[in-house]
């Protein structure tokens, strides 16, 4: 199995159940609130080429060739979701490939991206820095990293079994946290409980530094007053922040800093 096995066979249970979430726009969360701020955080991206880290059933890289991105590599341990992408009617080899692969040992050459992305991408469990390393290889020194997803200072401190039963402990958050959580969105209940890690803000921004990438902003998508004031199920179902946007670049040489 590619990846993680853990997570990979989670993903491979609940493949059909998030193609229909995806295809369906039935989630909130993704419609209303993540999309347009990694959408916004992403900006222009006609003419670059782009990998979609963790790309699901692709509707993030149609989405990015609409907007005129020149190619599109897609990567994810689930073949069932590459599967999707490829035979997808919008999808074109001219502008997207898929790649089923461990995002850890990415199938691109060095510097080929001007733009990695990873949308909501779980944290990996067996050598959780590997990716960022990855993601600095194939990314082109004038290039940017976006990576979306939930929140390690507040979604992870509440933690849920597969089994039904929660933790609150805060005591744990300066730890390694295991995840096992069935999702419902607009009714439908995933068939697996996903497997994720969380891990302390401090130890993740010290996993992207360590692979020479440094934060040049950080943003927590949320509902603004208006979409509360639209729809009450906000104020149920968005109590803390529960997700984390961070945009990285290079960190330039000493010799570039010399130049300036």
């Amino acid at each position: 199995m590619v990846g993680d096995e853990r997570v990979s066979a989670a993903y491979a249970a609940n493949a059909e159940f998030w193609i229909g979430i995806v295809r369906d726009r039935v989630d909130p969360y993704q419609t209303q609130l993540t999309d347009p701020a990694l959408l916004a955080a992403i900006g222009d991206c006609a003419g670059l080429e782009i990998l979609d880290a963790g790309c699901g059933e692709g509707y993030l890289a149609r989405e990015l060739v609409r907007r005129g991105a020149r190619h599109v590599y897609g990567v994810d341990t689930s073949a069932e979701f590459i599967r999707a992408a490829s035979d997808h009617p919008d999808a074109s080899p001219a502008t997207s490939t898929f790649h089923h692969a461990d995002v850890a040992a990415l199938p691109l050459p060095d510097a080929r991206v001007d733009l990695v992305v990873a949308n909501r991408l779980p944290n990996g469990i067996d050598a959780p820095g590997n990716r960022f390393h990855e993601f600095a290889r194939v990314l082109r020194p004038s290039g940017r990293v976006i990576l979306l997803g939930m929140h390690p200072c507040f979604y992870a401190a509440r933690s849920e079994r597969a089994d039904g039963t929660k933790d609150f402990a805060i005591d744990s958050y300066f730890g390694i946290r295991t995840v096992e959580q069935k999702f419902n969105v607009a009714g439908r209940t995933s068939p697996a409980a996903s497997v994720q890690q969380f891990f302390s803000l401090e130890t993740y921004i010290g996993m992207i530094t360590a692979a020479g990438l440094v934060i040049t902003d950080l943003r927590e998508p949320h509902p603004t007053d208006e979409q509360r004031r639209q729809n009450p199920w906000w104020n149920d179902n968005f109590t803390r922040p529960l997700f984390l946007l961070l945009e990285c670049a290079p960190r330039p040489s000493r010799g570039a800093h010399a130049n300036q």
